[in-house]
């Protein structure tokens, strides 16, 4: 006999009216652990199954006072009955009265004589057979809740796009009324045409197709985003998801990465762009380019004295005058539809604006349309009560007389415009007529930098990044710094764009990464081994052969773990060669370093290649940190840019935090770290051992402010 707890037993109830077969089957159950009532007639057993419903029954199809058949249908009925095992039992082979028997609810079928030794494992087989159908429900009903939470509506559909069921998210009810119909019943014609493309085209495992499609308009209109993903049976799930929030900040984003908010202009990175598609236009088309380089005179005293909101209306005023002079009849020559390249205005920064004129016939016509502009910022403007005249100074370069590359243009115009400055302002000069002074300047300032780097002037200096859960400080940011004999220090600014033009920033970079990991082996087995540093790297150093090779080779040289350097790329250079690029960062993850996006929503063509590139970390550009709490445009977009992160798994670094509030907003939407002068200034390796080594345990002991805000 097997031994069972009592506890433990499954209640069997057997109904039949014949003694011996009652006496035998209930032995043979018994030994084998169940626990068996027994009934002999329908009263008694129905008694009996009140009192304590079992788990399986044996019922004989006649009984003395009924119709075994007509108990089975009567159990049924009740709650305890619904999915209760019904083993019907008889000593004829009246095939009518199995199908009956079925009919009305049974769930088996024996016939006497029995085999004793057997009926237990046939009851245990029954029974197995329903715990697992009702696991399987279970199962069902929970993993239907979870799909009712989801904010997605999920259909089912077979090869040919006919929806077969549909589970919907949310509040809604699944409608039985959409399936046996085709899927444009919940998606437009064209959408369902593509899916139905992607079924029929013998696709393999993994997500086939993503589509997005808008239904709606004005206020009502909402962006959707429909995904098709194929199932082992065949069929294939079809799951639409509402994406307006997302599109909604996809397009701030996108917004704030290409337009000033100020203006409303395209900013730098929208100017250079159209530039680009503007000069393959002129080398096609052998047109001439004019850039036309626009600062106000004396801005500054405007700003000094009536101050910043003055300042602000006065730059939007003449942002509208600027356009009113672009959108006016062609100031030179061909209507702009006839254009290849329609002329450009943007907004660069502060008060600097530049203007593109396409398909130029002569300087006459350039110098036309600076003329223009003189006049039109001539007039007065009046505002917040103040009336006041500003004059612009021009500076002109043309293409392709003057350079045939984007940044040697603007170069040329900057320059023009400060000789227009020194011919006494409120007019403009073209490159070429009296630059050489300066030109000289900047040959003087390349021959210095070679000279620098020759006699290792340059210096690193670390400015910490902070955790924003702890206020521990987890790493520093390595910033090159040139303090020449006879200029002073000289800002990165200024000498960098040389660097860059020049190609030197390619050694330059090869020297601060060497110069980091001697810096990192410097402090390990010291209490700052668990900094990491992260250094930027140049478009020219990313874009050579060796890169990944030179980085791994140095790193390897001065025995620094990978995960201490963070490389930081700027969102242009990802985008100029999408594989290269991908195939470089996979190299680069895949040996251990960190990397980082630097400046992000400055310049990201398309926000779906994030998922692409096998990066660890955003960095949100200072140009959204600084007005957190000023422009609710800019708190949104940064947070977006956190959600967006944190669905992506990266993490974020907020650059240029220098206010309380500031850090309060970062860490209310949960960004990761903050690098700013709040926590600190950039300062020597020197300075910060010595003050980490004083500030940064203090954190861990509940200090949760920066280490230095002056």
């Amino acid at each position: 006999m097997r031994h069972v707890p009592r506890d433990q037993r499954r209640s069997v109830l057997m109904i039949d009216d014949d003694s011996v077969f009652t006496l035998l089957a209930g032995e043979a159950l018994q030994q084998a652990g169940f626990q068996v009532s027994i009934a002999h007639n329908l009263a008694s057993a129905l008694e009996l199954f009140e009192k304590d419903p079992p788990e399986i029954v044996l019922l004989d199809v006649e009984l003395p006072d009924g119709s075994g058949l007509d108990l089975c249908a009567r159990i049924r009925t009740t709650p305890a009955g619904i999915d209760l095992p019904i083993i019907m039992v008889t000593g004829s082979n009246d095939t009518d009265a199995i199908a009956r028997a079925y009919e009305v609810g049974a769930t088996d079928f024996i016939n006497k004589p029995i085999l004793w030794p057997t009926l237990p494992h046939r009851v245990e087989f029954i029974l197995r057979a329903r715990d697992n159908m009702l696991a399987l429900r279970a199962s069902e009903r929970k993993n239907r809740a979870l799909l009712q939470a989801l904010p997605d509506s999920i259909y089912i559909l077979d090869v040919h796009g006919i929806i077969l069921a549909h589970i919907t998210g949310g509040n809604q009810v699944a409608d039985e009324l959409l399936t046996g119909i085709p899927v444009e019943a919940v998606v437009p014609t064209d959408v369902a045409q593509s899916a139905r493309r992607s079924m029929q085209a013998a696709p393999g495992p993994g997500e086939l197709a993503t589509l997005e499609f808008d239904l709606g308009s004005g206020d009502a209109a909402r962006a959707f985003e429909a995904r098709l993903i194929p199932q082992a049976d065949g069929t294939f799930l079809f799951i639409i998801r509402d994406s307006t929030e997302r599109r909604t900040a996809e397009a701030q984003i996108e917004y704030l990465a290409y337009y000033d908010t100020l203006t409303g202009l395209p900013n730098r990175q929208s100017f250079i762009r159209a530039m680009s598609h503007a000069i393959h236009a002129a080398q096609r088309g052998g047109h001439i380019l004019a850039l036309l380089y626009l600062d106000l005179d004396r801005f500054k005293r405007i700003n000094d004295n009536l101050g910043h909101s003055v300042g602000d209306a006065l730059l939007q005023g003449v942002g509208n005058r600027l356009k009113t002079i672009l959108q006016a009849p062609d100031p030179v020559g061909a209507a702009p539809a006839n254009r290849e390249a329609p002329n450009q205005i943007a907004r660069l920064g502060g008060d600097e604006f530049v203007i593109l004129l396409t398909e130029v016939a002569d300087k006459g016509e350039v110098v036309q349309v600076a003329t223009q502009i003189e006049r039109a910022l001539g007039d007065a403007f009046e505002c917040d009560g103040h009336r006041f005249v500003v004059t612009p100074s021009i500076g002109i370069a043309l293409f392709p007389e003057d350079g045939k590359d984007i940044e040697d243009l603007l170069i040329k115009a900057d320059m023009a415009m400060y000789q227009a400055k020194d011919q006494g302002r409120n007019g403009h000069a073209f490159y070429g007529e009296s630059m050489a002074v300066r030109s000289l300047g900047r040959l003087e300032l390349e021959i210095d930098l070679r000279h620098a780097f020759d006699r290792n002037e340059f210096e690193l200096y670390y400015q910490p990044k902070m955790d924003l859960c702890t206020g521990a400080i987890v790493g520093v940011e390595a910033l090159l710094r040139w303090h020449d004999a006879e200029r002073g220090w000289i800002p990165p600014e200024k000498f960098i764009p040389v660097a860059e033009e020049t190609g030197m920033i390619i050694a330059i970079g090869d020297w601060v990464v060497r110069e980091t990991c001697k810096q990192l082996k410097l402090w390990a087995n010291t209490p700052l081994a668990h900094l990491g540093i992260a250094v930027n790297v140049s478009v020219q150093q990313f874009a050579r052969e060796d890169f990944v090779d030179v980085v791994l080779r140095t790193l390897w040289q001065h025995g620094v773990k990978p995960h201490q350097l963070e490389l930081e790329i700027t969102e242009s250079l990802l985008m100029r060669n999408i594989d290269g690029t991908t195939a470089a960062l996979k190299r680069l993850g895949a040996a251990g370093l960190t990397l980082s996006i630097d400046d992000f929503g400055t310049g990201y063509s398309s926000l779906g290649y994030l998922r692409q590139f096998p990066v660890d970390a955003l960095k949100i550009d200072r140009s959204f940190v600084k007005d957190l709490s000023t422009n609710s445009d800019a708190a949104a977009i940064c947070a977006a840019i956190i959600a967006m992160a944190r669905e992506l798994k990266l993490k974020v670094i907020a650059e240029g935090v220098e206010t309380e509030a500031q850090v309060k907003f970062l860490r209310d939407h949960r960004c990761d770290q903050a690098q700013g002068y709040w926590i600190s200034h950039p300062i020597s390796a020197a300075d910060l051992e010595s003050l980490l080594r004083t500030d940064i345990y203090r954190s861990s002991a509940g200090r949760t402010m920066g280490l230095q805000r002056d």
